[in-house]
This record gives C-alpha cells, sequence and structure tokens, in this order.
C-alpha cells in the first residue's frame, strides 16, 4: 500500500511538472480589438448637388480583429491576425465582401531574425506612412486626391509574403511580395514593395517604394483586385483616354518624417505616383503633404493640414493638373477609448482631367468640394 502511494504521489508530479513545462512554451493568446466610426456631415457638392449624410469610418475605417500569438520557447512566436472591414450605417461587409478583408495572415516571428507573414496584407507606404499623412495626423478625409498613393488602405496584397526586420539602434525594414497566382502570367497582377524607417525621441523618418504591374480584374485571383477601384472616389485607375483601359503599371516612391515639440507634432510626407495605362498615356502625380496637431490638454487636440499636388499627363497627351487639399479638425477625448472630432477638408481642382473628390465621397461637378463633418470613435 505504502508503495502504491509512493507510485502516484511520482505520477502526479511528473504530470503536474511536464504540463507546467508545456504551458510556457506554448502560451498563445487571442486578442479581439476594433473601432468603431461613423460621422454626420454636409457636402457642398457630390455629384451635381449638395447633399447631408451619414458616413461610415469618419475617422478611421470601422473593424474588429483577432491577433493570435502562440509563444514556442527561445524568443519565437507563431503569430496571425485576421481584421473585418464593415459599414456601421448598414451592416454590410466592405473590401469586395471579403469576410476578413483588412487583414488575414499567419507567419513566424524572432526576436533576433524578424517576422515573416504569408496571407493578405499591407504594403510599405501603408506601414511607414499612414501615421504621417494629413487625414491620419489630424483627424479626416483629406486623403491624397484618388487615394492613389493606398495611404488611407483603399487596398490590401492577397498572396502576400512580408518580412518585418527586428528593431536595431531604431532602425526598422521591410519587404513584401505579392504573387499574380496566374499559370503563365507570372507579371499579370502582382505586386513588390519595400521600404526602411528611423525613430529615436521625437524624430521619426521613413522612405517606402511600390510597384503593381496589371493591377485589377484582368486577373481577379492576383495580388489586388476589386478593391483597387471599387469606389467612385478611387480615382486615375483608368486611362483619361478611356475608362476601359487599365493600368500597366503603378510606381509609388515616397519619402516622410515627423517631429515632436513636446505638445506640438509636425508632420511632412513627399510621394511621387507613377501610372503606365495600356493604352500608352502616362501620369505622374507628387504629393507635398505637411501637418500639423497641437495637444491643448491631454482631452483636447487641434490639427491643421495643407497639400498640393501636381499632376502630368504624357505619352500621347500634353496637360497638367493641380489639387490643392486643406484640412482643420477639433479632437475632444471623452476617455482613452472615446473621442468625438469636428473637421472640415476642403479641395480645389485646377486642370483639364482634374475634379475635386474627397475621400468617401462622389467627386463634385464643379471645381470644389467642402466636406464639413461632425464624428464619434470608439476603440476596443
Amino acid at each position: 500500500m505504502i508503495w502504491r502511494r509512493g507510485v502516484k504521489k511520482i505520477v502526479v508530479s511528473l504530470l503536474v511538472f511536464f504540463g507546467l513545462q508545456c504551458s510556457s512554451f506554448a502560451q498563445t493568446s487571442v486578442t479581439l480589438y476594433g473601432i468603431i466610426s461613423v460621422g454626420v456631415g454636409w457636402v457642398n457638392n457630390e455629384g451635381g448637388a449638395s447633399n447631408y449624410k451619414m458616413l461610415s469610418g469618419a475617422n478611421q475605417n470601422t473593424r474588429f480583429g483577432f491577433k493570435i500569438v502562440e509563444d514556442l520557447g527561445g524568443g519565437n512566436r507563431a503569430i496571425s491576425q485576421l481584421e473585418n472591414g464593415f459599414d456601421i450605417t448598414s451592416g454590410k461587409l466592405q473590401q469586395g465582401g471579403r469576410l476578413f478583408g483588412r487583414l488575414a495572415y499567419v507567419g513566424l516571428s524572432n526576436d533576433d531574425f524578424g517576422t515573416v507573414t504569408l496571407g493578405r496584407q499591407y504594403d510599405m507606404f501603408w506601414d511607414y506612412f499612414t501615421p504621417l499623412v494629413a487625414a491620419s495626423a489630424t483627424n479626416g478625409l483629406a486623403a491624397h486626391p484618388g487615394d492613389a498613393d493606398n495611404l488611407m488602405g483603399s487596398w490590401r496584397y492577397s498572396n502576400s509574403v512580408k518580412y518585418v526586420s527586428p528593431t536595431v539602434k531604431g532602425i526598422t525594414a521591410e519587404a513584401l511580395y505579392a504573387f499574380s497566382n496566374a499559370a503563365d502570367a507570372f507579371s499579370v497582377n502582382r505586386a513588390f514593395s519595400a521600404g526602411i524607417g528611423y525613430e529615436n525621441g521625437p524624430l521619426k523618418i521613413a522612405a517606402a517604394y511600390v510597384q503593381l504591374d496589371r493591377p485589377g480584374l484582368v486577373n481577379a485571383s492576383g495580388a489586388v483586385s476589386d478593391d483597387y477601384a471599387s469606389a467612385p472616389f478611387f480615382l486615375f485607375r483608368t486611362s483619361p483616354l478611356n475608362k476601359t483601359v487599365g493600368v500597366d503599371r503603378q510606381r509609388n516612391f515616397g519619402v516622410g518624417g515627423r517631429y515632436d515639440f513636446a505638445d506640438l507634432r509636425w508632420n511632412v510626407l513627399v510621394d511621387r505616383v507613377q501610372f503606365s495605362y495600356l493604352d500608352g498615356t502616362t501620369l505622374h502625380l507628387t504629393n507635398y503633404d505637411t501637418s500639423l496637431s497641437y495637444r491643448i490638454s491631454p482631452a483636447l487636440v487641434i490639427g491643421a493640414a495643407y497639400i498640393y499636388t501636381q499632376g502630368k499627363y504624357g505619352g500621347s497627351l500634353s496637360a497638367s493638373s493641380h489639387w490643392n487639399t486643406g484640412q482643420i479638425s477639433v479632437d475632444y477625448l471623452l476617455s482613452k477609448r472615446t473621442d468625438i472630432c469636428l473637421f472640415d477638408s476642403i479641395q480645389w481642382a485646377t486642370g483639364q482631367y482634374a475634379v475635386a473628390d474627397i475621400y468617401g465621397n462622389s467627386p463634385s461637378t464643379s471645381r470644389n468640394q467642402n466636406v464639413l463633418m461632425g464624428s464619434i470613435r470608439h476603440k476596443f
């Protein structure tokens, strides 16, 4: 009887020991998060008439998602993220009706060697520049015309492999390649991107590059498809001479940074977007973006931004266009998770092919468009 009790104690001790060891090497966390944002406002000209409207994602696009991390031991982790985008005014799925259209990836991460992920992901323009762009930095809709550089997250990259380096002395680097997934059409709807950033105290700077080859619905299973040109405010996705002729190649180059002066933050970004269309015409857009935000108190932030955009058409065309976009905003934090915001975004367009079109709205039939909106946002 005594020896049986001894064996039983040993077995229980071993089970407890190995159970603790397994749990220490296989701890998994799943985090549910999200943003719910909606605004009500006025547009002076949307398709030829003024409009009073409710808009989902007035400050940030509405979403919910899951972050999954499994500790594999030795500084190694298995990671995954699933993120859904939806319209809070109707409950409909966004991103072409995809369940997890914003993000869907899985991968491995190591403290010393970085992170590799596979699935549907963002490019380096989004990762490095989105916090710097006027619309994000000053809480509103003052995007670059047509969101041609994707800094509002108009499209993501399916079939993508992404590498993110560890941070070394404030420096990070990233690279992404998105497959066409088409037999005998390797370059039809593929994409690649690279970027590098540096952050030290109040200073942050970054540079990035993106290239898309034959994006769109010609190969709907490729890197970018229906979300590349699905909304009326996504300009420049077709030739200015023929709306049925798509993009042959798009290249984005950019450099930007920010500096914090105590309660004042200054953001600067310059990027260039080059479109080559299948009919031989071209368009080069250059965006000069600067913004200031000032924290009056822990709960109150004001912002102001200005963007100048120059467009030059080439190939069989010889024309130029210009856009001037401005925004002012007041943001008040009711809590750490909930804020209310009032902003005014306005855009003037001049030139043969230029139209005024603020993100989230149909183009104006006049040379200007003005959006005045109040919004509420909750983060969880």
